[in-house]
């Protein structure tokens, strides 16, 4: 019979810790796009998704990136919290970095400022606004965007739910020629009748003698 072979610390939890201790781990925060919302509010929104990149000490290849689940939180304790107390809240919106009405120099200005997102530079204080120049500009510009998609939106919304009902309608309508051209093929030939018919001639009465 042959056995398995195997390493006892390989079991060891100890020993798990003593190979995690060999990967580079960073916590971080990356916007990816919301499908749904989108889909919804007639522009692109983001949310923002914790991710973790681990990479392997001493090698150029390995490692992952990807959304952080929770069992990448209990085995990497330290890291996370260390990423959570440095961390901001995350926003949800349209982020500026990927608005086109507005140059990366601005946008980079107002995140200093914490105001990352087109919903939050449309809703800025007049008070808060008096740090930037043209401001006011760009509020009014963030504003009429947003009502602009939400027109959008409506609209888009509009003709996806006619597109659903042609399509329900096309999909009745070739099922009751389906039906029509079954009850067709189905149904017993009548023999033709000739609309003249001829009656046999009456037959005629013998007089009597007298």
């Amino acid at each position: 019979m042959q056995t398995a072979e195997y390493n006892h610390q390989d079991f060891d939890p100890n020993n798990r810790q003593t190979q995690d201790d060999q990967l580079l781990v960073k916590f971080f925060v990356k916007p990816r796009m919301n499908d749904a919302k989108s889909k919804d509010e007639g522009r692109p929104i983001y949310d923002d998704v914790e991710y973790i990149d681990i990479k392997i000490l001493g090698s150029r290849t390995g490692g992952a990136c990807r959304p952080a689940s929770f069992a990448d939180k209990q085995r990497f304790p330290k890291h996370y919290d260390a990423f959570k107390q440095r961390v901001e809240v995350p926003t949800d919106g349209t982020p500026l970095s990927e608005w086109s009405l507005i140059s990366r120099s601005q946008a980079e200005e107002l995140s200093f400022y914490h105001v990352k997102t087109v919903e939050q530079l449309a809703e800025l204080n007049d008070n808060a606004a008096s740090k930037f120049m043209a401001i006011n500009t760009l509020k009014t510009k963030a504003k009429a965007w947003l009502e602009q998609t939400k027109g959008n939106a409506g609209e888009a919304k509009l003709q996806a739910e006619l597109a659903t009902r042609d399509e329900k309608i096309a999909s009745l309508e070739a099922k009751l020629e389906q039906v029509l051209a079954a009850q067709a093929v189905s149904a017993p030939e009548v023999a033709t009748v000739d609309e003249e018919v001829q009656k046999p001639a009456p037959r005629k009465r013998k007089r009597k003698t007298v």
